[in-house]
Protein backbone atom coordinates (compact mmCIF):
# COMPACT_ATOMS: atom_id res chain seq x y z
CA UNK A 1 0.00 0.00 0.00
CA UNK A 2 1.50 3.35 -1.05
CA UNK A 3 0.50 6.68 0.44
CA UNK A 4 1.88 10.02 -0.74
CA UNK A 5 2.78 12.21 2.21
CA UNK A 6 3.30 15.93 1.69
CA UNK A 7 5.90 17.26 4.09
CA UNK A 8 4.00 19.74 6.25
CA UNK A 9 4.45 22.29 8.99
CA UNK A 10 2.09 22.83 11.92
CA UNK A 11 0.15 25.42 9.94
CA UNK A 12 -0.48 22.69 7.35
CA UNK A 13 1.27 24.56 4.57
CA UNK A 14 3.55 22.68 2.29
CA UNK A 15 7.23 23.08 3.07
CA UNK A 16 9.38 24.15 0.17
CA UNK A 17 12.31 21.81 -0.44
CA UNK A 18 15.45 23.22 1.16
CA UNK A 19 18.41 24.02 -1.01
CA UNK A 20 20.86 21.19 -1.50
CA UNK A 21 23.66 21.16 1.05
CA UNK A 22 26.89 20.58 -0.81
CA UNK A 23 29.32 21.08 2.08
CA UNK A 24 32.18 18.63 2.38
CA UNK A 25 30.84 17.47 5.74
CA UNK A 26 27.18 17.04 5.03
CA UNK A 27 26.84 15.59 1.55
CA UNK A 28 23.90 16.55 -0.64
CA UNK A 29 20.42 16.56 0.89
CA UNK A 30 17.17 16.79 -1.04
CA UNK A 31 13.63 16.94 0.37
CA UNK A 32 10.73 16.41 -1.97
CA UNK A 33 7.47 14.48 -1.79
CA UNK A 34 7.79 11.28 0.22
CA UNK A 35 6.26 7.98 -0.79
CA UNK A 36 5.50 5.85 2.25
CA UNK A 37 4.83 2.17 1.80
CA UNK A 38 2.82 0.39 4.47
CA UNK A 39 3.15 -3.33 5.19
CA UNK A 40 0.87 -5.91 6.77
CA UNK A 41 1.90 -8.50 9.36
CA UNK A 42 1.82 -11.20 6.69
CA UNK A 43 4.03 -9.24 4.29
CA UNK A 44 6.63 -8.43 6.94
CA UNK A 45 6.65 -11.98 8.25
CA UNK A 46 7.39 -13.30 4.77
CA UNK A 47 9.87 -10.62 3.70
CA UNK A 48 11.88 -10.72 6.93
CA UNK A 49 11.63 -14.50 7.32
CA UNK A 50 10.14 -14.26 10.80
CA UNK A 51 7.31 -16.53 11.90
CA UNK A 52 4.01 -14.67 11.84
CA UNK A 53 3.12 -15.46 15.46
CA UNK A 54 6.53 -14.23 16.61
CA UNK A 55 6.29 -11.04 14.56
CA UNK A 56 2.86 -10.25 16.02
CA UNK A 57 4.15 -10.90 19.54
CA UNK A 58 7.12 -8.58 19.00
CA UNK A 59 4.80 -5.96 17.54
CA UNK A 60 2.70 -5.98 20.70
CA UNK A 61 5.83 -5.73 22.85
CA UNK A 62 7.69 -2.96 21.03
CA UNK A 63 4.97 -0.71 19.59
CA UNK A 64 2.16 1.18 21.28
CA UNK A 65 -1.38 -0.05 20.58
CA UNK A 66 -2.58 0.69 17.06
CA UNK A 67 -4.99 3.67 17.37
CA UNK A 68 -7.02 2.35 14.43
CA UNK A 69 -7.33 -1.15 15.83
CA UNK A 70 -10.38 -0.44 17.96
CA UNK A 71 -12.17 1.72 15.40
CA UNK A 72 -12.92 -0.88 12.77
CA UNK A 73 -13.92 -4.51 13.16
CA UNK A 74 -11.53 -6.90 11.47
CA UNK A 75 -8.92 -4.18 10.91
CA UNK A 76 -5.45 -5.58 10.17
CA UNK A 77 -2.56 -3.47 11.42
CA UNK A 78 -0.29 -1.90 8.86
CA UNK A 79 3.24 -0.67 9.51
CA UNK A 80 5.20 2.20 8.07
CA UNK A 81 8.95 1.55 7.63
CA UNK A 82 9.86 3.12 10.98
CA UNK A 83 7.42 0.94 12.88
CA UNK A 84 8.54 -2.15 11.02
CA UNK A 85 12.20 -1.37 11.76
CA UNK A 86 11.44 -0.82 15.45
CA UNK A 87 9.83 -4.26 15.71
CA UNK A 88 12.62 -5.84 13.66
CA UNK A 89 15.33 -4.24 15.82
CA UNK A 90 13.59 -5.13 19.08
CA UNK A 91 13.17 -8.70 17.90
CA UNK A 92 16.83 -8.89 16.95
CA UNK A 93 17.86 -7.72 20.43
CA UNK A 94 15.78 -10.53 21.93
CA UNK A 95 16.36 -13.40 19.48
CA UNK A 96 19.99 -12.80 18.50
CA UNK A 97 21.58 -10.74 21.28
CA UNK A 98 19.56 -12.58 23.96
CA UNK A 99 18.20 -9.60 25.86
CA UNK A 100 14.94 -9.92 27.75
CA UNK A 101 11.84 -8.15 26.43
CA UNK A 102 12.02 -5.41 29.14
CA UNK A 103 15.73 -4.89 28.46
CA UNK A 104 15.13 -4.67 24.70
CA UNK A 105 12.39 -2.07 25.29
CA UNK A 106 14.79 -0.01 27.39
CA UNK A 107 17.52 -0.24 24.76
CA UNK A 108 15.14 0.90 22.01
CA UNK A 109 14.14 3.85 24.19
CA UNK A 110 17.75 4.78 25.00
CA UNK A 111 18.94 4.58 21.39
CA UNK A 112 15.95 6.20 19.72
CA UNK A 113 17.23 9.78 19.48
CA UNK A 114 20.65 8.66 18.25
CA UNK A 115 19.07 6.44 15.59
CA UNK A 116 16.87 9.31 14.40
CA UNK A 117 19.74 11.78 14.29
CA UNK A 118 21.93 9.36 12.34
CA UNK A 119 19.22 8.60 9.78
CA UNK A 120 18.51 5.01 10.76
CA UNK A 121 14.89 6.04 10.89
CA UNK A 122 13.09 7.82 8.08
CA UNK A 123 12.54 11.51 8.69
CA UNK A 124 9.16 12.24 7.14
CA UNK A 125 8.95 15.83 8.42
CA UNK A 126 12.51 17.03 7.91
CA UNK A 127 12.65 17.93 11.61
CA UNK A 128 15.51 15.64 12.65
CA UNK A 129 18.68 17.56 13.56
CA UNK A 130 21.55 17.36 11.13
CA UNK A 131 24.55 15.37 12.33
CA UNK A 132 27.84 16.96 11.36
CA UNK A 133 30.07 15.62 14.07
CA UNK A 134 32.97 15.39 11.68
CA UNK A 135 33.96 15.74 8.05
CA UNK A 136 34.68 12.05 7.54
CA UNK A 137 32.63 9.54 5.61
CA UNK A 138 31.46 6.83 7.99
CA UNK A 139 31.46 3.40 6.35
CA UNK A 140 29.34 1.76 9.03
CA UNK A 141 28.32 2.05 12.67
CA UNK A 142 28.48 -0.39 15.54
CA UNK A 143 26.95 0.09 18.99
CA UNK A 144 28.40 -1.58 22.07
CA UNK A 145 25.64 -2.17 24.63
CA UNK A 146 27.29 -2.25 28.04
CA UNK A 147 26.10 -3.16 31.48
CA UNK A 148 28.58 -1.57 33.92
CA UNK A 149 29.85 -3.48 36.93
CA UNK A 150 28.48 -0.78 39.26
CA UNK A 151 24.92 -0.56 37.96
CA UNK A 152 23.17 2.46 39.46
CA UNK A 153 19.54 1.67 40.20
CA UNK A 154 18.58 5.23 39.20
CA UNK A 155 19.96 4.58 35.73
CA UNK A 156 18.70 2.29 32.97
CA UNK A 157 21.51 -0.15 33.72
CA UNK A 158 22.94 0.24 30.21
CA UNK A 159 25.54 2.46 28.63
CA UNK A 160 26.29 2.65 24.95
CA UNK A 161 29.38 3.34 22.88
CA UNK A 162 29.03 4.02 19.18
CA UNK A 163 31.83 3.33 16.76
CA UNK A 164 31.73 4.98 13.35
CA UNK A 165 34.26 3.17 11.18
CA UNK A 166 36.04 5.39 8.67
CA UNK A 167 38.40 2.75 7.29
CA UNK A 168 38.82 -0.98 7.82
CA UNK A 169 41.69 -2.59 5.95
CA UNK A 170 44.31 -5.30 6.08
CA UNK A 171 47.93 -4.20 6.33
CA UNK A 172 51.20 -6.08 6.65
CA UNK A 173 52.99 -5.82 10.00
CA UNK A 174 56.23 -7.72 10.41
CA UNK A 175 55.18 -10.04 7.64
CA UNK A 176 51.79 -10.82 9.18
CA UNK A 177 48.37 -9.61 8.06
CA UNK A 178 46.91 -7.18 10.57
CA UNK A 179 43.50 -5.54 10.40
CA UNK A 180 43.67 -1.80 10.90
CA UNK A 181 40.63 0.29 11.78
CA UNK A 182 40.19 4.03 11.94
CA UNK A 183 37.04 5.06 13.70
CA UNK A 184 35.28 7.70 15.77
CA UNK A 185 33.92 6.61 19.13
CA UNK A 186 31.33 8.37 21.23
CA UNK A 187 29.03 7.45 24.09
CA UNK A 188 25.27 7.51 24.58
CA UNK A 189 24.39 7.75 28.25
CA UNK A 190 21.14 8.15 30.08
CA UNK A 191 21.90 9.85 33.42
CA UNK A 192 25.58 9.63 34.17
CA UNK A 193 28.94 9.59 32.46
CA UNK A 194 29.89 6.11 31.29
CA UNK A 195 33.11 4.42 32.21
CA UNK A 196 35.44 3.32 29.47
CA UNK A 197 34.22 0.35 27.48
CA UNK A 198 37.01 -1.87 28.82
CA UNK A 199 35.65 -1.27 32.34
CA UNK A 200 32.21 -2.64 31.49
CA UNK A 201 31.26 -5.92 33.14
CA UNK A 202 30.02 -7.13 29.75
CA UNK A 203 28.88 -5.77 26.44
CA UNK A 204 27.23 -6.96 23.27
CA UNK A 205 27.83 -5.45 19.85
CA UNK A 206 24.95 -4.33 17.68
CA UNK A 207 26.05 -4.03 14.04
CA UNK A 208 23.38 -1.46 13.39
CA UNK A 209 24.44 -0.50 9.84
CA UNK A 210 24.54 -4.12 8.69
CA UNK A 211 21.20 -4.79 10.36
CA UNK A 212 19.64 -1.76 8.69
CA UNK A 213 20.99 -2.83 5.30
CA UNK A 214 19.55 -6.33 5.80
CA UNK A 215 16.18 -4.85 6.72
CA UNK A 216 16.06 -2.61 3.64
CA UNK A 217 17.21 -5.39 1.35
CA UNK A 218 14.50 -7.71 2.66
CA UNK A 219 11.87 -5.07 2.04
CA UNK A 220 13.21 -4.39 -1.49
CA UNK A 221 14.64 -1.04 -0.52
CA UNK A 222 11.18 0.27 0.50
Amino acid sequence: MLIRLWVQQKNRKRVNPPAADESSCGGVVHSFDIMIKFFTNQELSQKLNIKLARWKRWSREFLPPDPLGGLQSGYARQYNPDEAFTVFLGGYLVADLKFTIPAARQILHDLHNWLVEHKFYFDYTGSAPSTKDNCYTIQYYQIAICRPADVDTSDSGFHYFTKGVIADELIAAEGKPVRQERYIESSINSKKTAAQINEAASYRVLNISILRKRFLSSLDGI
